[in-house]
C-alpha cells in the first residue's frame, strides 16, 4: 500500500494539533471522495445532499483518527470512516422504524446486483432467482429486504397536485362508509313520509311499538295509555304496518 507524501502527513498531524487551516484544506481535497462513496447510496432512504454531510462527518472522524505514522493509506482509511458515518445514517435516519444495519446492507447489495444484471442483459430487469445466484442469498431473504424499502410515509406529505396532504384521500377504516349514511338517511325521510300519511292513533301505536324515536312500549303498557284492550292496539298496529308496506313499497306483496 502507497504511503503518504510527506507533504500530506504534515498537514494531517498540522490539523490534528489543532491548525484550522490545514484541516480545510484536507476536506475540501477530499469532499470528492465523499460524494464517490455518497453516490452508490443512493435511493436508499435519504436525499443525496444528506448522504454527503453524513460522509463529510465521517471525513472529519478520519482527519481526526488517522495514524500518519503507522504506514496506512489515508484515502483508503477516510474511504471505511466515510461509508460507515453513511451506513449508521441509513440505519438510524432514514426511517420512523428503524432497519438493522444488515437489512441496509442487504438492500444496498441486491440494488448493486440488480443494476448489474440488468446493465448485462440490455436492460431486461432480473428475475428475484438470478439476483439469488448473483449474491448467493436466499430467495426468501431477498423478497424480505425488498418489503422492507416501504418506509413509512407522514400523512402531512402533498401528494395532491393541489398540495393537499396524504391525510385528506387516506379512508379511516372505522368510518362509517358515505353511501351508507347516505342511504340510511334516504330510507329515514322516506319512512318518515309514509308515517305522516298514517293516521294519528296509527302513528302513536307504530312509534311506540317499534320504538321509532323514542324507546319500544310493551303492547299492554301502550294499550293501557290509549284506553285500548291489547288485542286491539295489536290489530292496529298491524293495519298500520300493512298501510306502510303500500306506501314504502307500492309493488310489494302487500300482507
Amino acid at each position: 500500500m502507497a504511503r503518504e507524501t510527506v507533504r500530506r502527513r504534515s498537514m494531517l498531524r498540522a490539523a490534528q494539533a489543532g491548525d484550522q487551516c490545514a484541516r480545510d484544506q484536507l476536506v475540501t481535497s477530499s469532499l470528492g471522495l465523499v460524494r464517490s462513496v455518497a453516490s452508490r447510496y443512493r435511493d436508499l432512504g435519504l436525499p443525496f445532499d444528506d448522504l454527503v454531510q453524513e460522509g463529510a462527518l465521517g471525513l472529519l472522524e478520519a482527519i481526526d483518527h488517522f495514524d500518519p505514522d503507522r504506514g496506512a493509506c489515508f484515502e483508503t482509511y477516510c474511504r471505511f470512516r466515510i461509508r460507515r458515518a453513511i451506513r449508521n445514517a441509513l440505519t438510524e435516519k432514514s426511517r420512523l422504524i428503524r432497519l438493522p444495519k444488515q437489512v441496509v446492507e442487504r438492500r444496498r447489495a441486491i440494488e448493486g446486483a440488480e443494476a448489474r444484471l440488468t446493465a448485462a442483459a440490455a436492460g431486461r430487469t432480473p428475475t428475484t432467482a438470478e439476483i439469488a445466484a448473483f449474491t448467493s442469498l436466499p430467495v426468501e431473504t431477498i423478497r424480505a429486504a425488498r418489503s422492507a424499502e416501504l418506509a413509512p410515509v407522514s400523512l402531512d406529505e402533498p401528494v395532491l397536485p393541489d398540495g393537499s396532504p396524504l391525510s385528506g384521500v387516506v379512508a379511516d377504516p372505522h368510518a362509517t362508509d358515505p353511501e351508507f349514511i347516505a342511504f340510511e338517511h334516504d330510507r329515514a325521510r322516506h319512512l318518515a313520509a309514509a308515517l305522516a300519511s298514517l293516521p294519528e292513533r296509527q302513528q302513536r301505536i307504530v312509534n311506540c311499538t317499534w320504538g321509532i324515536g323514542r324507546r319500544p312500549m310493551p303492547n299492554g303498557v301502550l294499550a293501557a295509555k290509549l284506553g285500548l284492550s291489547p288485542r286491539r292496539t295489536h290489530t292496529i298496529g298491524r293495519d298500520a304496518l300493512y298501510e306502510l308496506r303500500k306506501e314504502l313499497d307500492p309493488e310489494g306483496s302487500g300482507r
